[in-house]
């Protein structure tokens, strides 16, 4: 019998203050990594709450070696609308590959701080393979 791998979910929501961070290290890291796995997002949305997200140009989901996996514009981010994988303005740029060996994940902001919104929701779907 074939082994299949495992569907993980990361569920959760971030302060904008987190998400404002956008550091390699800490409280915006949402999947930790693993020396010798690799993490391959299959699915995923974003929900902005307490506001319509403004200021930065996306908030975006990257594995921690930089690699951006969705990426959703402050457009698509308005106060409890879940933006997803496939909608308008949501960008899934690798979805389906597996990030570098050892990556985690995180969500962070592009260009400037995220304002208005007070938190970034996300569930995240992924699976995690040797």
């Amino acid at each position: 019998m074939a082994a299949f791998p495992k569907l993980h979910c990361a569920t959760g929501s971030l302060l904008a203050a987190t998400v404002n961070a956008n550091t390699n290290v800490g409280s915006n890291h949402i999947v930790p990594g693993a020396a010798d796995r690799t993490i391959t997002v299959v699915d995923g949305w974003l929900r902005a709450t307490g506001g319509n997200a403004g200021g930065a140009t996306a908030v975006v989901v990257e594995d921690t070696a930089g690699t951006d996996v969705i990426s959703a514009t402050v457009g698509a981010l308005t106060q409890n609308t879940i933006a997803r994988v496939g909608d308008t303005n949501v960008t899934a740029s690798a979805i389906g590959t597996a990030m570098a060996k050892g990556a985690g994940l995180r969500i962070t902001r592009t260009v400037s701080d995220l304002t208005t919104a007070s938190s970034i929701e996300y569930c995240i779907l992924y699976i995690v393979e040797s």
